[in-house]
C-alpha cells in the first residue's frame, strides 16, 4: 500500500462541522402527511403543509434537546469474558424545548386541554378553562427545522416524527426575569403508516456544496473537465486534467475513460495526464458512466501543443 500521513488519514473537514444557529419546531394533528421534500431541485426550503403550526419562540439556553434512550439485552456465555450476543430490546427518541410564546398551540401543549372546545368571551376578551381531570394523550406530528449558514446559503438540519405526545411538563416558574414557560419533553413513536418514529435530512443550497464532501452518495447527472483549455510543449505532460460532477465532487480517474481525437498530436493517460507529441491540436474527451448504468456522460478539454 502507498505510504501516507495521519493529516491525510484524518480526512478533517472543517466545512463539515454543523452548528444550527437557529431552529423552529412544527405541530400537526396526528396523521397529517409529512412533506417527501423540505427543499427544491435548486435547495431553496419550501413552504409546510398549513396544518404544521410553528411554536415559535424557543427558549435560547435550553434549545431543542433530542435525547436516545437504547436498551440492549446482553448474552454471555460460559467461558467467554465478553457477551456473545447482544440485542436491543427498546430504542426511545424524546425532544425537549421550552417553547416561549402564550398561543393556542402552546397553552394546548403546557396543559393537555382541547382548546377547540374553549371560547373566550367576546366583550371581556377572558379565557378560562380546567385543565383536564382525567388521563389523556395527544398525538401529534412534529417536524424541526434547524438552520446553518447564512440566509443567502443556508444549511439545513430535518428531524420528522409522525407521532409524539407529550409525555413530561416541567412545570411554570413565575419570577420577573423569565417569561412564561414550561419546559416539555415530547416522545416520538413509531407511525404505521409512515414505518418510522424518527427520520433525519439535510438541505438547503448550503448542504448542496457540501454533499460531496460529506461521503454521502448521490447520483451523477453531469460532468465537467478542468481546465477547458490546455497548453503543453512538444515532449512535455501536463499536471492530470481533473474530471468534477455537478456538485463539485472530483470523481476518481478510475471512474473515468480518457480519450484523444487526435493521439498524433496529443496523447492521454488513464490518470488524465496529457502528453504532447506534435504542435497541432486535439480534444480530450472524458466519460464517465453512472453508477447503475445509464447513458454516458462526456465533457471535453481543448488542448494545443506547441
Amino acid at each position: 500500500m502507498p505510504a501516507t500521513n495521519l493529516s491525510d488519514l484524518k480526512a478533517a473537514k472543517n466545512s463539515l462541522l454543523l452548528k444550527p444557529l437557529d431552529a423552529a419546531v412544527f405541530l400537526a394533528p396526528w396523521y397529517t402527511p409529512v412533506p417527501s421534500a423540505f427543499t427544491d431541485s435548486t435547495g431553496k426550503l419550501q413552504t409546510l403543509p398549513s396544518d404544521f403550526q410553528s411554536v415559535g419562540l424557543i427558549d435560547k439556553k435550553a434549545g431543542v434537546a433530542f435525547a436516545r434512550a437504547v436498551t440492549a439485552s446482553p448474552i454471555e456465555s460460559y467461558g467467554e469474558m465478553q457477551p456473545t450476543r447482544d440485542d436491543i430490546t427498546s430504542d426511545i427518541t424524546t425532544i425537549e424545548f421550552e417553547p416561549q410564546q402564550t398561543s393556542a398551540l402552546n397553552i394546548a401543549l403546557t396543559t393537555n386541554a382541547n382548546l377547540a372546545q374553549v371560547r373566550a368571551d367576546g366583550q371581556s376578551g377572558e379565557v378560562r378553562f380546567a385543565q383536564p381531570a382525567a388521563s389523556q394523550i395527544t398525538y401529534y406530528s412534529a417536524i424541526v427545522i434547524g438552520k446553518d449558514g447564512t440566509d443567502a446559503d443556508p444549511i439545513y438540519i430535518f428531524k420528522v416524527m409522525p407521532k409524539v405526545a407529550v409525555t413530561k411538563w416541567a412545570g411554570e416558574q413565575w419570577n420577573p426575569t423569565t417569561v412564561l414557560s414550561q419546559k416539555l419533553t415530547l416522545t416520538a413513536f413509531k407511525d404505521d403508516n409512515a414505518g418510522y418514529a424518527v427520520a433525519h435530512g439535510y438541505g438547503g443550497t448550503g448542504w448542496k456544496k457540501l454533499l460531496a464532501k460529506s461521503g454521502i452518495l448521490y447520483t451523477v447527472s453531469s460532468i465537467a473537465v478542468a481546465p477547458k483549455t490546455l497548453s503543453v510543449a512538444t515532449g512535455n505532460n501536463s499536471a492530470p486534467l481533473t474530471v468534477v460532477d455537478q456538485l463539485g465532487g472530483i470523481l476518481p480517474t478510475s471512474a473515468v475513460t480518457f480519450s484523444s481525437s487526435a493521439a498524433a498530436k496529443a496523447t492521454v493517460a488513464a490518470n488524465g495526464v496529457v502528453t504532447g507529441v506534435a504542435a497541432g491540436s486535439a480534444t480530450i474527451t472524458a466519460s464517465y458512466t453512472p453508477v447503475g448504468g445509464g447513458a454516458a456522460l462526456t465533457d471535453t478539454c481543448n488542448v494545443t501543443v506547441s
